[in-house]
Protein backbone atom coordinates (compact mmCIF):
# COMPACT_ATOMS: atom_id res chain seq x y z
CA UNK A 1 0.00 0.00 0.00
CA UNK A 2 1.79 3.20 -1.14
CA UNK A 3 1.99 5.84 1.90
CA UNK A 4 0.18 8.58 2.38
CA UNK A 5 2.55 12.10 2.43
CA UNK A 6 1.30 14.26 4.83
CA UNK A 7 3.27 17.55 4.87
CA UNK A 8 2.77 20.03 8.31
CA UNK A 9 3.78 23.78 8.31
CA UNK A 10 6.07 25.35 10.91
CA UNK A 11 4.88 28.41 13.30
CA UNK A 12 3.30 31.17 11.15
CA UNK A 13 3.08 29.25 8.08
CA UNK A 14 0.42 27.74 5.99
CA UNK A 15 0.23 24.47 3.51
CA UNK A 16 2.24 26.76 0.77
CA UNK A 17 5.52 26.30 1.96
CA UNK A 18 5.20 22.82 0.86
CA UNK A 19 4.23 23.99 -2.68
CA UNK A 20 7.26 22.18 -4.49
CA UNK A 21 6.65 19.15 -3.07
CA UNK A 22 3.01 18.81 -3.02
CA UNK A 23 3.18 19.24 -7.23
CA UNK A 24 6.30 16.38 -7.01
CA UNK A 25 4.96 13.84 -5.14
CA UNK A 26 1.96 11.64 -5.48
CA UNK A 27 -0.55 10.75 -2.59
CA UNK A 28 0.38 14.02 -0.91
CA UNK A 29 -1.61 16.20 0.99
CA UNK A 30 -0.98 19.54 3.49
CA UNK A 31 -2.50 20.39 6.47
CA UNK A 32 -3.50 24.23 7.55
CA UNK A 33 -2.99 24.26 11.32
CA UNK A 34 -6.07 25.97 13.10
CA UNK A 35 -5.74 29.84 12.46
CA UNK A 36 -3.58 29.55 9.76
CA UNK A 37 -6.44 29.91 7.66
CA UNK A 38 -8.39 32.14 9.51
CA UNK A 39 -9.68 31.87 13.22
CA UNK A 40 -8.04 31.07 16.33
CA UNK A 41 -4.39 29.17 16.57
CA UNK A 42 -3.53 26.71 19.26
CA UNK A 43 -0.90 27.35 22.15
CA UNK A 44 0.43 23.70 22.72
CA UNK A 45 2.05 21.07 20.68
CA UNK A 46 -0.51 18.81 22.39
CA UNK A 47 -3.64 20.40 20.88
CA UNK A 48 -1.92 20.59 17.62
CA UNK A 49 -1.11 17.37 17.74
CA UNK A 50 -4.54 16.24 18.66
CA UNK A 51 -5.75 18.39 15.20
CA UNK A 52 -3.59 16.67 13.40
CA UNK A 53 -5.53 13.33 14.47
CA UNK A 54 -8.55 14.09 14.03
CA UNK A 55 -7.97 15.32 10.15
CA UNK A 56 -6.16 12.36 9.37
CA UNK A 57 -9.26 10.51 11.15
CA UNK A 58 -11.50 12.61 9.02
CA UNK A 59 -9.66 12.17 5.70
CA UNK A 60 -9.02 7.98 6.87
CA UNK A 61 -5.70 8.31 6.83
CA UNK A 62 -3.28 5.84 7.82
CA UNK A 63 0.01 4.41 6.18
CA UNK A 64 1.58 7.85 6.48
CA UNK A 65 4.81 9.63 5.62
CA UNK A 66 4.22 13.10 8.46
CA UNK A 67 6.72 15.54 7.35
CA UNK A 68 6.66 18.32 9.65
CA UNK A 69 8.54 21.46 9.33
CA UNK A 70 10.44 23.74 12.03
CA UNK A 71 6.76 23.85 14.74
CA UNK A 72 5.47 20.66 12.40
CA UNK A 73 8.63 18.81 13.23
CA UNK A 74 7.70 19.17 16.91
CA UNK A 75 4.15 18.28 16.02
CA UNK A 76 5.82 15.03 14.06
CA UNK A 77 7.57 13.97 16.93
CA UNK A 78 4.95 14.05 19.72
CA UNK A 79 2.88 12.22 17.15
CA UNK A 80 4.92 9.53 16.41
CA UNK A 81 5.10 9.16 20.45
CA UNK A 82 1.20 9.68 21.17
CA UNK A 83 -0.57 7.68 17.95
CA UNK A 84 2.58 5.68 15.48
CA UNK A 85 -0.29 3.34 14.98
CA UNK A 86 -0.79 5.99 12.41
CA UNK A 87 2.80 6.35 10.59
CA UNK A 88 5.13 4.30 8.40
CA UNK A 89 7.70 6.85 8.79
CA UNK A 90 8.48 10.61 9.84
CA UNK A 91 10.85 12.92 8.31
CA UNK A 92 12.25 15.94 10.51
CA UNK A 93 13.00 19.16 8.81
CA UNK A 94 14.39 22.41 10.64
CA UNK A 95 13.64 21.31 14.02
CA UNK A 96 14.49 19.95 17.58
CA UNK A 97 13.69 18.06 20.90
CA UNK A 98 13.34 21.55 22.08
CA UNK A 99 12.26 24.75 20.82
CA UNK A 100 13.29 27.17 22.97
CA UNK A 101 12.04 31.11 22.13
CA UNK A 102 13.91 34.28 23.16
CA UNK A 103 11.84 36.66 24.65
CA UNK A 104 12.95 39.29 21.98
CA UNK A 105 10.37 37.41 19.46
CA UNK A 106 7.53 37.61 21.21
CA UNK A 107 8.38 41.67 22.27
CA UNK A 108 8.66 42.22 18.56
CA UNK A 109 5.12 39.98 17.91
CA UNK A 110 3.18 42.41 20.25
CA UNK A 111 5.15 45.53 18.84
CA UNK A 112 5.54 45.58 15.36
CA UNK A 113 4.09 42.63 13.54
CA UNK A 114 5.44 43.39 10.31
CA UNK A 115 8.95 44.52 10.90
CA UNK A 116 9.20 41.18 12.98
CA UNK A 117 7.93 39.60 9.74
CA UNK A 118 10.41 41.15 7.58
CA UNK A 119 13.25 40.29 10.09
CA UNK A 120 12.25 36.78 10.66
CA UNK A 121 12.14 36.44 6.85
CA UNK A 122 15.61 37.75 6.61
CA UNK A 123 16.65 35.02 9.39
CA UNK A 124 15.04 32.07 7.64
CA UNK A 125 16.93 32.18 4.53
CA UNK A 126 20.23 31.38 3.32
CA UNK A 127 21.84 34.53 1.97
CA UNK A 128 22.13 32.80 -1.30
CA UNK A 129 18.10 32.76 -1.58
CA UNK A 130 16.88 34.89 -4.32
CA UNK A 131 14.98 38.03 -2.83
CA UNK A 132 11.98 37.49 -4.64
CA UNK A 133 11.25 34.30 -2.55
CA UNK A 134 12.08 35.71 0.54
CA UNK A 135 9.48 38.56 -0.15
CA UNK A 136 6.94 36.14 -0.88
CA UNK A 137 7.65 33.74 1.81
CA UNK A 138 6.54 37.51 4.33
CA UNK A 139 4.13 38.05 2.33
CA UNK A 140 2.00 34.06 3.52
CA UNK A 141 3.44 34.91 6.63
CA UNK A 142 1.70 38.55 7.13
CA UNK A 143 -1.48 36.11 6.01
CA UNK A 144 -1.20 34.92 9.47
CA UNK A 145 -2.32 36.81 12.48
CA UNK A 146 -0.36 38.40 14.96
CA UNK A 147 -1.80 36.05 17.60
CA UNK A 148 -1.89 33.08 15.73
CA UNK A 149 2.11 33.73 15.24
CA UNK A 150 2.23 34.34 19.03
CA UNK A 151 0.37 31.43 19.83
CA UNK A 152 3.04 29.42 17.58
CA UNK A 153 5.82 30.66 19.25
CA UNK A 154 4.14 29.97 22.87
CA UNK A 155 3.86 26.58 21.84
CA UNK A 156 7.43 26.05 20.44
CA UNK A 157 8.84 27.67 23.58
CA UNK A 158 6.60 24.92 25.90
CA UNK A 159 8.06 21.97 23.71
CA UNK A 160 10.70 20.08 25.33
CA UNK A 161 10.71 15.85 24.86
CA UNK A 162 14.42 15.91 24.81
CA UNK A 163 14.34 12.83 27.72
CA UNK A 164 11.83 11.65 25.16
CA UNK A 165 13.64 10.92 21.85
CA UNK A 166 14.61 7.44 22.25
CA UNK A 167 11.00 6.17 22.52
CA UNK A 168 10.55 7.20 18.93
CA UNK A 169 10.28 4.21 16.86
CA UNK A 170 9.36 5.04 13.29
CA UNK A 171 11.96 5.18 10.74
CA UNK A 172 13.27 9.05 10.93
CA UNK A 173 14.58 11.34 8.18
CA UNK A 174 16.03 14.33 9.28
CA UNK A 175 17.10 16.99 6.63
CA UNK A 176 18.23 20.26 7.73
CA UNK A 177 20.20 23.09 6.12
CA UNK A 178 23.75 23.73 6.55
CA UNK A 179 22.80 27.87 7.41
CA UNK A 180 19.86 27.79 9.26
CA UNK A 181 20.30 30.26 11.74
CA UNK A 182 16.88 29.77 13.26
CA UNK A 183 17.63 26.40 14.16
CA UNK A 184 21.07 25.19 13.32
CA UNK A 185 22.36 21.95 12.90
CA UNK A 186 23.24 21.07 15.73
CA UNK A 187 19.84 20.76 16.63
CA UNK A 188 19.40 17.91 13.96
CA UNK A 189 22.69 15.71 14.79
CA UNK A 190 20.98 15.94 18.58
CA UNK A 191 17.69 14.21 17.05
CA UNK A 192 20.23 11.79 14.74
CA UNK A 193 21.95 11.06 17.89
CA UNK A 194 19.22 10.09 19.83
CA UNK A 195 16.58 8.75 17.44
CA UNK A 196 16.92 5.06 17.17
CA UNK A 197 16.20 4.35 13.63
CA UNK A 198 17.31 7.66 12.14
CA UNK A 199 19.31 9.29 9.95
CA UNK A 200 20.36 12.90 9.03
CA UNK A 201 20.86 14.64 5.47
CA UNK A 202 22.45 18.49 5.75
CA UNK A 203 21.80 20.56 2.66
CA UNK A 204 24.53 22.71 1.47
CA UNK A 205 23.15 26.38 0.95
CA UNK A 206 20.05 26.75 2.27
CA UNK A 207 19.00 28.44 5.44
CA UNK A 208 15.63 27.17 8.02
CA UNK A 209 12.84 26.93 4.73
CA UNK A 210 15.41 24.35 3.23
CA UNK A 211 12.15 22.79 1.41
CA UNK A 212 11.35 26.05 -0.43
CA UNK A 213 15.19 27.16 -0.99
CA UNK A 214 16.99 23.94 -2.61
CA UNK A 215 13.52 22.01 -3.81
CA UNK A 216 15.23 19.62 -5.63
CA UNK A 217 17.66 18.81 -3.18
CA UNK A 218 14.61 18.16 -0.50
CA UNK A 219 12.45 16.13 -2.89
CA UNK A 220 15.33 14.05 -4.03
CA UNK A 221 16.46 13.26 -0.37
CA UNK A 222 12.85 12.55 0.67
CA UNK A 223 12.24 10.01 -3.29
CA UNK A 224 15.20 8.52 -1.66
CA UNK A 225 14.22 7.48 1.83
CA UNK A 226 10.90 6.46 0.59
CA UNK A 227 12.29 3.89 -1.93
CA UNK A 228 14.89 2.89 0.90
CA UNK A 229 13.01 1.95 3.75
CA UNK A 230 10.45 0.22 1.46
CA UNK A 231 7.92 2.38 1.96
CA UNK A 232 6.39 2.93 -1.45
Amino acid sequence: MKPTLLFIHGAAGNHRVWEYQLKFFDNATAIDLAGHDGGVGKSTIDEYVEEVKRFCDEKSLGNIVMIGHSMGGAIAQKFALDHPEYLKAIVLVCTGAKLKVKTIIFDAIKKDYAQAVELATEFAFSCKTPSEIKKRAAKEMMKISSEVTYGDFEACDKFNIMNRLKEIEPPTLIICGSEDQLIPVKYSEYLKDNIPNSRLEVIADAGHMVMLERPKEFNGILQKFIKEMSLS
